[in-house]
């Protein structure tokens, strides 16, 4: 083979790559599509490749506590002990206007957000107003990190843990504002 047949072969070989990519992406994100589309909430899809792995270059990670797979599963480092506020919710209160509440306790208030699941990749953008008229459709992965449009908060739901924490990333170092432990 030449170097052009070989080229063109390495070409097609990416555009294979990046179209099975773009499938599982719209196959992940499927429901929460559904979701906005039935409330006629506008939404954005981030197809761009230069949106993988944005968490991890971003913001500082640590290995998810507690996690001893081989997977590298991750959640933001922060220093959990300077917590500002604690508190416990039913996991039907995400629904209710508490977690409203506890959500509008952001300063600032986002106008939209961000979904990032598996790996911290950011796939769909969406109003406020979509996320908090059913969180437990976009709480629905294992892991899943919200990230405010402006890109100074993120929300990290860490599903074996059973915690929401809002963390602050506006400043030079990420801290968490608010850990909620989420009761059965």
């Amino acid at each position: 083979m030449n170097n052009e047949q070989l080229a063109e072969l390495k070409r097609r070989k990416l555009q294979l790559q990046e179209e099975i990519r773009l499938k599982a992406l719209r196959d992940r994100i499927a429901p929460l599509i559904n979701h906005a589309q039935q409330g006629n909430h506008p939404y954005r899809v981030y197809y761009q490749h230069e949106n993988l792995s944005w968490i991890r270059h971003h913001i500082p990670v640590r290995k998810r506590d507690g996690y001893l797979g081989m997977y590298d599963d991750f959640q933001i480092d922060v220093d959990d002990a300077s917590v500002v506020e604690q508190l416990e919710i039913r996991e039907h209160e995400l629904m209710s206007t508490r977690f409203q509440t506890l959500f509008a306790s952001i300063s600032p208030v986002p106008t939209s957000l961000i979904f990032c699941y598996e790996g911290g990749d950011p796939e769909l953008e969406v109003p406020v107003e979509a996320f908090l008229s059913n969180p437990q459709v976009f709480f629905s992965k294992p892991e899943t990190w919200v990230l405010s449009s402006d890109k100074s908060w993120i929300i990290e739901y860490i599903w074996d843990q059973g915690v929401i924490r809002f963390i602050h990333i506006g400043g030079p170092k990420p801290r968490l504002m608010m850990k909620i432990v989420i009761k059965a």
